[in-house]
C-alpha cells in the first residue's frame, strides 16, 4: 500500500500539513478527464485532479483528489468519529512523541490535548491526534523503539512514513480480512487489545472502549490496514456505502501491484474498469479501483 486517499476541494491545507508536519514532498500531479474519472470512480464523479505527496526515500505517501465538481458531503465528522465501517485515522510513528507534538503546535497545528497511554505485551505505548482538513485525522503513535524498528522504515525523522490507516469495520470485518488474504494476498501482520481511559477520553466517549485489532498488509514495514473494533458491537451506526467520489475526507487508498490482470481475475466484479494514466512517482500506469466488502475504494495501480 502507497497510503491514503483523500478527496478535497482545497489541495493546499492538506499539501502544508503533510509537507510541513509528516515531512512529505510533492512529488506529481495529473489531471483526469470526465470519462477516465468516472471509469475508475463511478457515475457521480466528474474530472479529478490527482496530487501525490511523497515520504523522501520511500514509497509511501498521500493521493490527493480534487474533483471537479466537489461535494459539500463530508464522509466523516466529528459527530460520526467512532461510526464503523469507513477509514478514520492515517497513524505515523513518532519515535519521539513530545518533540513531534510540540513541531505540529509550533507550526500552528492544532493538536488534541488529550493524549491516549495504554500497554500492549510488547510495551507502553502513547498516541496523540491532530484533527485536519475535511474530517481527516492524523495520529502520532510512539513506544518501543526495538518494536518499530519492524514498523516503519523511516526512524530518524520527527515522523515515519505511513504506517497505517485504521478502519473501524462491523459485520464486514472478517469478510474484509478474507478478501485482502484471497484477493491481494495479505495477512494478518500484527494483532492487539486494549481497555484503557485515557483512549476513550482521546476519541471523545464516555465510555471505556474494548480496543481490538486486526491489522493487514503486505508486510509488516510498509503501509497496512488496521482493522479495528472498539467493543460497541455490530448494530451500532456504520458509514458503509459512505466513501464515495466526490466525498470529501479519507476516501480510500492507493495500492501498487505487479500484476492487473491476476488481480483481477482473483477479485472479479469488486476490480472496476480500467483506465491508463501517467502519475508520479509511479510513471506511466493502468489503474483500476478495488472494492473490497467493506465498501472503501482502493486505487490499484500497475506500472507498465
Amino acid at each position: 500500500m502507497y497510503g491514503p486517499l483523500v478527496s478535497t476541494g482545497d489541495a493546499a491545507p492538506h499539501t502544508r500539513l503533510y509537507c510541513d508536519v509528516f515531512g512529505m514532498e510533492e512529488s506529481g500531479a495529473a489531471r483526469l478527464p470526465e470519462d477516465v474519472t468516472r471509469t475508475l470512480f463511478g457515475a457521480d464523479a466528474g474530472a479529478v485532479e490527482l496530487r501525490t505527496l511523497r515520504t523522501p526515500g520511500v514509497l509511501a505517501g498521500t493521493v490527493l483528489c480534487l474533483f471537479e465538481p466537489g461535494s459539500d458531503e463530508q464522509i466523516r465528522t466529528a459527530e460520526t468519529r467512532l461510526h464503523r465501517d469507513a477509514f478514520r485515522v492515517i497513524d505515523f510513528y513518532a519515535p519521539d512523541l513530545d518533540a513531534a507534538v510540540a513541531h505540529a503546535r509550533e507550526l500552528g497545528y492544532h493538536v488534541e490535548h488529550s493524549e491516549a497511554g495504554y500497554d500492549l505485551d510488547e510495551g507502553a505505548f502513547r498516541e496523540a491526534h491532530l484533527p485536519g482538513p475535511d474530517g481527516v485525522v492524523t495520529a502520532f503513535l510512539s513506544g518501543p523503539r526495538d518494536f518499530f524498528t519492524g514498523f516503519a522504515q523511516v526512524r530518524d525523522r520527527i515522523v515515519s512514513e505511513v504506517c497505517s490507516i485504521s478502519a473501524p469495520l462491523g459485520a464486514v470485518g472478517q469478510p474484509s480480512i478474507d478478501f485482502y488474504r484471497e484477493v491481494l494476498g495479505w495477512g494478518v501482520v500484527f494483532e492487539y487489545a486494549f481497555e484503557d481511559d485515557s483512549f476513550s477520553e482521546l476519541v471523545g466517549v464516555a465510555e471505556k472502549l474494548k480496543v481490538t485489532s486486526s491489522t493487514v498488509g503486505f508486510a509488516r514495514d510498509e503501509p497496512y490496514i488496521n482493522i479495528v473494533d472498539y467493543g460497541t458491537g455490530h448494530s451500532g451506526p456504520s458509514l458503509l456505502g459512505q466513501s464515495v467520489a466526490p466525498r470529501r475526507g479519507l476516501l480510500g487508498s492507493v495500492l501498487t501491484v505487479n500484476d492487473l490482470d491476476a488481480l483481477r481475475e482473483r477479485a472479479g466484479d469488486c476490480l472496476g474498469g480500467e483506465a491508463g494514466i501517467e502519475l508520479a512517482p509511479f510513471g506511466q500506469v493502468r489503474a483500476a479501483v478495488l472494492t473490497p466488502p467493506h465498501g472503501i475504494p482502493h486505487l490499484v495501480l500497475q506500472t507498465v
